[in-house]
């Protein structure tokens, strides 16, 4: 097998659990394709998971931000391909983000020029395409992936906008499904740690998992003021609560800080919870599996209960995970927008109700995902 020298480009070393999932995938899918040299970027190597830095110590951290221009442009001369790994990479961002609407994807569609200047071949593995509104994000994306050598989609819908809103060339886009499905590792318990819940005294363990980072179009107020009803009616019924943040620490309004002020006033008054203060992919499916569903947000929250067979409430804050839930067809869904304290209690009572139904369709969809992944990685000329 051919050696090769490869740079990894994703949202990695932010301390967001669905982007270390991706990170731990590439590296090894890479790995298993004869990259003996890796070069991923990071923003900070403190938030790279321990898993990921002891399976690989070689792999050689590339500041995300505070690298020069000409040390890229080096690198990527040096490189024999580069693969952005996973992830929503072109979406104009909402303002509350406190970014520029086009930073993103100016700075992918500047880099992958270089690449293409420079003659070394760029892959998008498992990408999406978020909200592009305006003329100006669609033709700075269209460039962008027209200086790819191939782009895999992980949903229909991204690709389907590629080929016809973008006019991006067919030879050089695919449609697969999301990055988590090409190793195997996450469809079982990895590392175990119990959780020491009494489950003779608690029938009903319910993970929560919520985000500050939301559209800028929907009632903030309303919002929260759903989430807290809602985890207050849990609590008093006697539910146990976990609480599992997607991402504990680099931002300052991450998962773990946003639910902790979130929900602060409720959970003086109980003691039937846990906020979990650290949730590291060794440990995830361990953490999900002791819960009999999970009321969600985050996009991999939702692809984890799919592969631990964790009956799920979807809430979907973007196109993103509302695409998933209409390719799996999973009915206990809705949308941020028409999120209601009423219409939420009424699908987390049906999906208890309807748990051993549930279970089994997840097992299908995810017996099709993986298979979908593997297919779509096969003819792949790296």
């Amino acid at each position: 097998m051919r050696q090769n020298k490869v740079l990894l480009l994703g949202s990695y070393g932010q301390s967001n659990l669905g982007d270390d999932l991706l990170m731990w995938n590439y590296l090894q899918f890479l790995s298993a394709h004869g990259a003996t040299e890796i070069y991923v970027n990071a923003n900070t190597t403190e938030h790279i998971p321990k898993a990921i830095k002891k399976a690989f110590p070689d792999i050689k951290v590339v500041n995300t931000y505070k690298t020069p221009l000409l040390k890229y442009i080096q690198l990527i001369k040096s490189v024999d391909y580069i693969v952005y790994g996973g992830g929503t990479l072109y979406k104009e961002l909402y303002a509350s983000t406190g970014r520029s609407r086009y930073s993103v994807i100016v700075r992918l569609m500047g880099f992958n020029l270089i690449a293409s200047l420079l003659g070394t071949r760029v892959y998008h593995l498992h990408i999406g395409i978020g909200s592009l509104k305006t003329k100006r994000g669609r033709l700075i994306t269209k460039l962008a992936l027209t200086f790819a050598a191939k782009t895999i989609f992980r949903d229909k819908e991204s690709f389907a906008f590629a080929r016809d809103t973008l006019h991006v060339p067919a030879h050089k886009i695919a449609q697969s499904v999301d990055g988590l499905f090409i190793d195997p590792i996450w469809q079982n318990t990895w590392h175990e740690k119990q959780l020491k819940i009494d489950r003779k005294k608690y029938k009903r363990v319910v993970g929560i998992n919520i985000l500050s980072d939301i559209p800028d179009w929907i009632d903030r107020k309303s919002y929260l003021k759903t989430m807290r009803q809602f985890a207050t009616e849990l609590l008093k019924k006697g539910d146990f609560v976990v609480f599992i943040p997607f991402q504990t620490a680099f931002n300052a309004n991450n998962d773990y800080v946003f639910m902790d002020k979130t929900f602060a006033a409720q959970l003086r008054s109980y003691k039937n919870y846990i906020l979990l203060d650290d949730v590291p992919i060794d440990l995830v499916h361990s953490y999900m599996s002791q819960c009999d569903v999970l009321v969600g947000m985050r996009f991999h929250s939702l692809l984890l209960s799919t592969v631990c067979q964790l009956p799920f409430v979807a809430i979907a804050y973007d196109t993103k995970c509302w695409r998933y839930i209409e390719e799996i067809e999973y009915p206990y869904a809705l949308r941020l927008e028409d999120l209601t304290y009423d219409a939420l209690m009424e699908l987390y009572e049906e999906t208890f109700r309807e748990k051993a139904v549930i279970r089994r369709k997840l097992q299908n969809v995810t017996k099709q995902m993986y298979s979908e992944a593997e297919d779509g990685l096969r003819t792949l000329n790296l």
